[in-house]
C-alpha cells in the first residue's frame, strides 16, 4: 500500500501545479549553477594578470585549466553520485561551501602549484553540483516545466560566466586579479548560507533511501504539496538491486555503440567550449584586442550562448535533436574555420567568436536532448550522467591542447581549424548513430 501511495506522490508533484516553495527551490538550484559558471570563468578572465604577474608561459597556464577540467570529472564521477547515498542537499551544500572556500583562498596564493590544488577543489565541486542541480529541477518542477527549468539551469552557467567577464572588466585593472577571487567566493560563501536555510532535501530520495527521520521529513514535504500524510515509508529496495544496471545496463549490447558514439559526441563538444571558455580572452589579446576588451568580450558571447541554449530546444522540437544536434555542430566548425581566418578587426572577432560559442552551447543542449530520449527511464539518468561526466574528459585535453599549440608558436588560423575539426567529428557521431534503426525505436526526435 505504502508503495502505491509512493508512486501517487511522484504523480502529484509531476502532475500538480508549482507551489511557492517548489519555485524557491528551483530558483536557488539556478543561482547555484550562476555561481558555478562565475567560480569556472574566473581563472580564465584572471589569466592574462597571472600571466604578466607571475612570469609563467602558456603551457602552466594549460595546465591550471586542464587541472581544473580534470577536477570536474572527478566530481561528476566520484562525489555526485554520493548524494544516492547522503542526500542531494548535503552535496550540493558541501560542493558550494567548498567552492566558496577555493575562490577566496586563490587570492591569497603566490604560486602555480596552489593554484593547481585549488583549482582541482573548484573543480570538484562544481563536477559535483552539476548532476545534483539537475536531478533537484526534475524531482522539485512538474513533467511539463521540467525541461523549461533544466534549460535554465544550463543558462544559469553562462549567465555566470557572463558575470565573470562585467567582474573582471570592472575589478581586475583597478583592483587585481584577486578581485574577481573574492567576488565569486563571496557569492558562493552567500548561497551556501541561502541554500542551508531554504534547500529541501529531495522527496524521492527520502522515500528510496530512508534516512534517520525520513518518515517526518518526507510528511512536511507532502504537507507543502497539499498531500496528505504518509503512514509508513515504501518498502525498502534492495541494495544489490539498486546498484545493478548503472555503467553495465548502458553499455549492454542493445545500447552499447549508441552509448559510445553520445559520449563521443558530448566529448567533442566538452574539448571545443572549454577551449573556447578558457582561452579566448588571451588568443584575442594576442590578436591585438586590449586586454579589457578581451576580458568584456565574455558578456557578447556569453549572451550568445545563452540564446543558442534556449533555442536549440525549440529548434529540435521543430526539425529532431539529431538534425538541430548535427546543424550546430557544423555551424560552430564553421565559425572557428572563419575566426582563424578573419582580419584582426575586434568588432568582427567578437562576432565571430559569439557566433561559435551560441552554436557549441546550442550543441550541448541539442546532446542532452538526444541522450534523453535514447535511454528509457529507468536508466535515463544514468545514461545522461554518463554521457556528461565522459564527455568532461574533453574538457582536460581541450584547454590543455590549446596551451600546447600556442606554446608551440602557432596562431588562430592554425589552432582553431583544429578545433572545427573536431566538431565536424561529434557532428558525424550524432548523425551516423542516429540515424540507426536501434536509435530511431528510442530515440524518436
Amino acid at each position: 500500500m505504502a508503495d502505491t501511495r509512493h508512486a501517487g506522490v511522484r504523480k502529484a508533484v509531476e502532475a500538480g501545479p508549482l507551489r511557492r516553495w517548489q519555485i524557491i527551490t528551483l530558483v536557488l538550484c539556478v543561482l547555484i549553477n550562476i555561481s558555478d559558471g562565475l567560480d569556472t570563468s574566473s581563472v580564465a578572465y584572471a589569466a592574462p594578470s597571472i600571466l604578466r604577474e607571475w612570469g609563467v608561459g602558456a603551457r602552466a597556464m594549460g595546465l591550471v585549466f586542464s587541472v581544473g577540467a580534470a577536477g570536474l570529472v572527478c566530481g561528476a564521477l566520484f562525489i555526485a553520485p554520493q548524494a544516492d547515498r547522503v542526500g542531494r542537499r548535503t552535496i550540493i551544500l558541501g560542493a558550494v561551501a567548498a567552492n566558496s572556500l577555493s575562490m577566496l583562498a586563490t587570492a591569497f596564493i603566490h604560486s602555480v602549484e596552489l593554484l593547481l590544488l585549488l583549482r582541482f577543489v573548484t573543480g570538484l565541486g562544481i563536477g559535483a553540483l552539476v548532476p545534483s542541480l539537475s536531478v533537484m529541477v526534475v524531482e522539485f518542477s512538474t513533467e511539463r516545466r521540467g525541461n523549461i527549468f533544466l534549460a535554465l539551469v544550463h543558462v544559469g552557467f553562462a549567465i555566470g560566466a557572463m558575470l565573470g567577464a562585467a567582474v573582471g572588466a570592472l575589478l581586475i585593472g583597478p583592483f587585481g586579479w584577486q578581485a574577481i577571487f573574492i567576488f565569486a567566493g563571496l557569492v558562493s560563501l552567500v548561497l551556501t548560507i541561502v541554500a542551508f536555510w531554504l534547500l529541501p532535501e529531495s522527496l524521492n530520495f527520502l522515500l528510496t533511501r530512508q534516512p534517520r527521520n525520513a518518515l517526518a521529513r518526507a510528511n512536511i514535504l507532502l504537507a507543502r504539496l497539499g498531500e496528505p500524510p504518509l503512514d509508513a515509508l515504501p518498502p525498502r529496495e534492495a541494495e544489490g538491486k539498486r546498484r545493478a544496471g548503472l555503467l553495465h545496463t548502458i553499455l549492454a549490447p542493445r545500447y552499447r555503440t549508441l552509448t559510445l558514439l553520445l559520449w563521443l559526441a558530448a566529448f567533442s563538444r566538452y574539448f571545443v567550449s572549454y577551449f573556447l571558455t578558457q582561452w579566448k580572452p588571451q588568443i584575442l589579446v594576442l590578436a591585438g584586442v586590449t586586454p579589457e576588451l578581451a576580458i568584456a568580450s565574455g558578456i557578447v558571447t556569453g549572451g550568445a550562448a545563452i540564446l543558442g541554449a534556449l533555442l536549440m530546444g525549440t529548434v529540435a522540437a521543430t526539425v529532431g535533436a539529431r538534425r538541430a544536434t548535427c546543424a550546430s555542430f557544423m555551424l560552430c566548425a564553421a565559425s572557428l574555420v572563419l575566426f582563424g581566418v578573419v582580419e584582426a578587426e575586434p568588432v568582427l572577432l567578437l562576432a565571430v567568436a559569439g557566433l561559435a560559442l551560441f552554436a557549441i552551447e546550442a550543441t550541448f543542449t541539442g546532446v542532452v536532448i538526444t541522450s534523453t530520449r535514447f535511454y528509457p527511464p529507468e536508466f535515463r539518468t544514468t545514461g545522461v550522467g554518463f554521457t556528461i561526466g565522459v564527455g568532461r574528459f574533453g574538457a582536460i585535453a581541450g584547454p590543455y591542447l590549446g596551451g600546447a599549440l600556442l606554446a608551440m608558436g602557432l596562431d588562430r588560423s592554425f589552432v582553431y581549424p583544429v578545433y572545427a575539426a573536431v566538431c565536424g567529428v561529434g557532428a558525424v557521431a550524432i548523425m551516423i548513430g542516429f540515424t540507426r534503426r536501434g536509435a530511431e525505436r528510442h530515440a524518436p526526435a
